[in-house]
Formats: C-alpha cells, sequence, structure tokens
C-alpha cells in the first residue's frame, strides 16, 4: 500500500463561515448551484451549493457522461478534467458527442501517477481558479493508500473544494459506501434497471446536504452519447393547441396523425387492430395524446371516425380540443363520440336502461355504415375504449368478448382502423391481446410515463408534450 505525503495549501477551517462566501470568485455559490442543478434537473430542490457531488455506478451506466455534461455547464475553459482510466483520445472516440467539451477544458491524463501526484494537480487547479473539476475515477487511485491515509487525501479534497470555490466531481464504480461517501455534499448513483424486458436507465439522488429531495428516483437516456434527465410527466397545457396539420398515408398504411407514433409503428395498417394497454397509473391525458391524433388526421383527410372515450373522459375538454383543430362543421359530420357511460345527467348517455353488448354492437355498426357513406375513401376509424365497456357489462363478459371478435372481423374485411384501449388488470384482457395485429404498452415509472411496442417490438420510449399537446413526443430510452 501507497503512504500519501500531502503538501499543505494553507487551508482554511472546514467549518464555513457565511461572511466569506463567494470571496474566491464572486457569485461562485450561485454558479456552483447552476452547474449542479441544471445539469442534473435538482435546481428546484437545490437550496444550498453543492460543492462535492459523488458519481457512483457500475461500468456502463453512464457516469463519465453524466461527468461530462457537469463540466460541460461549467463554461469553456473553466473547468478540468482529471483521467486516471482511459486518455483523451480514447474517451473522444467512446463518447464523441462529448468530443468538443473535452476539448474546451483541461485534460489531465494521470494514468501513470500516484495519489500524491493527483492530489497535488487538484491543488494546482484551485490555485488557478479552475471552477469544477472531474476526477475520473477517485477509487481507482484511492485503492493505493491505506484507509487513514485515504481519508486524510479526501478531507483534504473536501477543504479545497470548500475553501476555493471550486466544485468537485468523484467518478467511482466502487459498489457500497466508502469513506469518501460520507464526506462528499451529494451522491448520485446511475443504474441499469429491466422493465418490461427492457434496460432503462435511472438515477438516484442518495444525499444532497442541506436540500429537500421530494423524489429519489429519476430516468435518464444516453441517447445520441448526451444525458437526458427526464422529470415527472406534465399534463399539457391545451391553449396552446394550434390548427391540425394533416399527415398523407405511409406506404398504404393510415398515419397516427403524429410524426412520433409514425416513426415507432410505421403506421395503422387498413383492417388491422392496434392494442394500446395502460396500467392504472397513466395520466388520461397521456392517453388522449394517442387518442386524438388519428382520429383528428383521419377527419383532416376527409374520412370518418366514432370514439367510444375513456372512463373519466372529459368531453367538454375534447370538444374543445376539436374545435381548435378542426372546423366545426368536419367534426359534427363525420365524427360521433358514443357515450356509453351511465351517469345520473340523462343528457350525456346514448343507452337504453338494460342495454347489452349486441346492442352496443348494432349501435356500432349502425354508425360505422352511416359514416362510411361520409368517407371521402369509404374507411372509418373505430377508437373504442375497453374499460367502458368492461364496467358496462361486468357480468356478461364473454357476451362482451364474442361482439368484439365481430367487430374485429367486420372492420378488417372493410379495411377500416380500429384502436383499442385496454387496462393492463382488464379480466379479458389475453383474449383481447390474441385478436390485436399490433399492441403497445404504457406504464409509469419515476413518475414518468413510458411507452413500447410489443407486436412490433420496438425499444422503450418517454411520453412527454414537448411541442404540440395533443401530439406525443417520444424519446428513446437508450
Amino acid at each position: 500500500m501507497t503512504t500519501i505525503k500531502i503538501k499543505s495549501p494553507g487551508l482554511k477551517p472546514l467549518v464555513q463561515d457565511d461572511s466569506q462566501e463567494g470571496t474566491a470568485d464572486s457569485g461562485s455559490d450561485d454558479l456552483a448551484e447552476t452547474r449542479i442543478a441544471a445539469v442534473l434537473g435538482l435546481k428546484q430542490f437545490t437550496q444550498r451549493p453543492v460543492r462535492t457531488l459523488l458519481v457512483k455506478g457500475l461500468a456502463g451506466t453512464g457516469k463519465t457522461t453524466i461527468a461530462l455534461e457537469i463540466l460541460k455547464a461549467a463554461g469553456k475553459g473553466k473547468g478540468a478534467y482529471i483521467s486516471s482510466r482511459v486518455p483523451k483520445e480514447l474517451l473522444e472516440m467512446q463518447i464523441p458527442a462529448m468530443k468538443k467539451t473535452l476539448q474546451n477544458h483541461e485534460f489531465l491524463d494521470i494514468r501513470l501517477e500516484d495519489a500524491t501526484s493527483a492530489l497535488d494537480f487538484v491543488i494546482q487547479l484551485t490555485e488557478k481558479k479552475v471552477r469544477t473539476i472531474v476526477f475520473d475515477s477517485w477509487d481507482g487511485l484511492a485503492k493505493e493508500l491505506e484507509p487513514k491515509e485515504r481519508l486524510r487525501a479526501e478531507k483534504t479534497l473536501m477543504a479545497l473544494a470548500n475553501n476555493s470555490g471550486a466544485q468537485l466531481v468523484f467518478v467511482s464504480e466502487e459498489p457500497g459506501a466508502t469513506t469518501i461517501d460520507y464526506l462528499v455534499d451529494g451522491i448520485l448513483e446511475l443504474v441499469r434497471v429491466e422493465e418490461q424486458d427492457r434496460a432503462v436507465r435511472e438515477f438516484i439522488i442518495h444525499k444532497l446536504r442541506g436540500t429537500k429531495i421530494p423524489q429519489h428516483k429519476y430516468l435518464f437516456t444516453l441517447l445520441e452519447g448526451k444525458f437526458t434527465f427526464f422529470g415527472p410527466y406534465a399534463i399539457p397545457d391545451y391553449s396552446n393547441v394550434d390548427k391540425f396539420v394533416r399527415r398523407s398515408d405511409i406506404d398504404g398504411c393510415y398515419s397516427f396523425g403524429s410524426g412520433a407514433l409514425d416513426r415507432l409503428f410505421g403506421g395503422i395498417i387498413p383492417g388491422s387492430t392496434m392494442v394500446i394497454e395502460y396500467d392504472e397509473n397513466v395520466p388520461y391525458s397521456a392517453l388522449r395524446t394517442i387518442e386524438l391524433p388519428p382520429i383528428i388526421n383521419f377527419l383532416s383527410m376527409g374520412r370518418s371516425a366514432i370514439l367510444l372515450p375513456l372512463p373519466g373522459a372529459n368531453d367538454e375538454q375534447t370538444n374543445s380540443i376539436l374545435a381548435k383543430t378542426l372546423s366545426k362543421s368536419v367534426v359534427g359530420d363525420r365524427l360521433n363520440i358514443l357515450n356509453i357511460v351511465r351517469t345520473s345527467d340523462v343528457e350525456t348517455t346514448q343507452l337504453l336502461k338494460n342495454v347489452t353488448p349486441n346492442e352496443i354492437h348494432e349501435m356500432v355498426t349502425r354508425e360505422t355504415t352511416r359514416l362510411r357513406e361520409k368517407s371521402k375513401d369509404q374507411s372509418v376509424l373505430l377508437v373504442k375504449s375497453v374499460s367502458a365497456l368492461e364496467n358496462l357489462f361486468a357480468s356478461d363478459l364473454d357476451s362482451l368478448l364474442e361482439v368484439t371478435s365481430q367487430e374485429i372481423i367486420t372492420l378488417a374485411q372493410s379495411h377500416d382502423a380500429h384502436i383499442l384501449f385496454l387496462a393492463k388488470d382488464s379480466p379479458i384482457r389475453s383474449r383481447i391481446l390474441s385478436m390485436s395485429s399490433s399492441y403497445a404498452k404504457l406504464f409509469v415509472r419515476d413518475g414518468t410515463v413510458l411507452m413500447f411496442g410489443v407486436k412490433p417490438h420496438t425499444g422503450i420510449y418517454v411520453l412527454q408534450h414537448l411541442e404540440d399537446p395533443t401530439s406525443p413526443s417520444l424519446t428513446q430510452m437508450v
């Protein structure tokens, strides 16, 4: 084991005096807070600067990428990257998206150095007023030290950060807690977890000293070699809805009315039935962003559509969105919203008191025939909530399955399009899925809405509303 000889940098006491905040560099506390918070998406939580951050995780979880993102946020020429693992050229090849960041900051290759030299480099960098220093990785050198010497070295590093105004980011692959875990201001652990047979990246906030942490786990992606953080799902602002721009058919398939959905699934095959399965945590606004675009696009293309809304659907909001995206004459002429949920308000239901599944089927068939005559090419889109029908016919699910099967066969023969929304806990789930042509799932993890295709098999995507509130934005988890 190596014994480290530490050269005293003339440090001030570790206890921080508020009157001396920012003396090393005016406004450095605010800058430190902004640099960490902006990159990690923690600005809303961070109340005090995070001087020292430990980024932990197994190999391949994205530690180096996030460390480089923090370095990038420091500003050109205001950071330094200390590498005890790989040379700069190899790092640029491994993470090409960060090549410019590496070129814009000082890079120290200390693979052949010992811990004493490494500590001297950090001292020199703080004396040069370098604001952000990434140490990748500290544990590689720390393992060479005796436990007492390691603790002493780590305390020195903490003191350097505290007194110089610099921000130190340590990258570590050591499993479990080590001495540095108890010294740093913040600990961020990156993990890869399996979700529905697909890999998802997650970061866990174990500690942010002096900060309230209302949520400890968040999802992120390394798409295009960049760190992208996902906060909890946010309901879109429908006041920003614009006129809809229609999307043409794709190689003989109907468009979903959404570029993101078309790219993921390749459109809707005429005569097919697509099932959208969702769990109980998926917000209705996330389902609406899949429900409405195909309807609006069908109407924009001169075709007709029928909607049997999901339980809890807000008819007023749906009508408001349709009014903003389409003309009133189009909606009234070629769209029929069949509200089949009985309520105390008789004006909201179109059903007789003792209606049967066959009567619902006959109602839909009549409407399909009527609307087909109004469609420019005889095509009709049927978007239907299986959950609403299950609630209505809980005691007669066999009949419901039978008429659903008849509907799927009829729509396939007429080359119409059929989209079914199905709850994850549906008692007839397996039977419905066996009849579907394609199948996608929506669920929530860490407050984020995720979507992926089962038939066809796709990667896993985060569903957001980044541009159009009526249409989904899908970002792949890689």
